[in-house]
C-alpha cells in the first residue's frame, strides 16, 4: 500500500510539475501530494470492508460518541429518541443511509463515497439536507430553538 501511494503521488507530482511556481520549496509543494495520496489510500484501505454494515444502527452508542457522562446521557435520552424518530420519519432513504453511516457508524466520508458510487460534494449535500430536515423537525417538536437558518 505504501509503495502504491508513493507511486500515485509521484504520478500526481509529475503531472502537475508545470504548475509549480517556485513560491515555496519544491519539497514543500510536493509534500501536499504525498500527504493526500497516503491519507486517501489508508482511509480507503481500512474501509473497503467496513466492520459495521452501512445499514446497522446503534443509537445507544451515540451518547458515548459525544462524550456525555451518565448524568448527561439521562438528560439527552429524550432528545435522542426524538432524533431517532425524526431520522425514521423525515429523511429520504438516501439521506437516512448517509446520516446513519457518517453520524452513527463513524464511517469516513471517502469510504462512503466509494461504497455509494458517488462523490464528496453529493454526500456533503445529502448530509446538509438531512441535518436541515432533522433540525426543523426537532424545532417543530420543541426540542431546540426555531432558528433553523443557521449553517449546518
Amino acid at each position: 500500500m505504501a509503495y502504491q501511494a508513493a507511486a500515485d503521488a509521484l504520478v500526481a507530482i509529475t503531472s502537475k510539475l508545470g504548475q509549480f511556481r517556485g513560491e515555496s520549496r519544491f519539497a514543500t509543494w510536493a509534500y501536499k501530494f504525498v500527504m493526500f495520496e497516503v491519507s486517501a489510500k489508508v482511509g480507503r484501505h481500512f474501509w473497503r470492508k467496513p466492520g459495521v454494515p452501512l445499514d446497522a444502527e446503534d443509537w445507544d452508542r451515540l451518547p458515548e460518541r459525544f462524550g456525555f457522562d451518565p448524568a448527561q446521557q439521562a438528560e439527552w435520552h429524550d432528545l435522542l429518541d426524538a432524533l431517532h424518530r425524526a431520522v425514521d420519519q423525515e429523511l429520504t432513504a438516501r439521506q437516512r443511509k448517509v446520516f446513519v453511516a457518517i453520524v452513527l457508524n463513524g464511517i469516513p466520508l471517502d469510504a462512503l463515497v466509494i461504497d455509494l458510487g458517488s462523490n464528496r460534494n453529493a454526500i456533503y449535500k445529502t448530509l446538509f439536507d438531512a441535518r436541515r430536515k432533522l433540525r426543523a423537525a426537532l424545532a417543530a417538536n420543541g426540542y431546540m430553538g426555531n432558528d433553523t437558518s443557521r449553517s449546518s
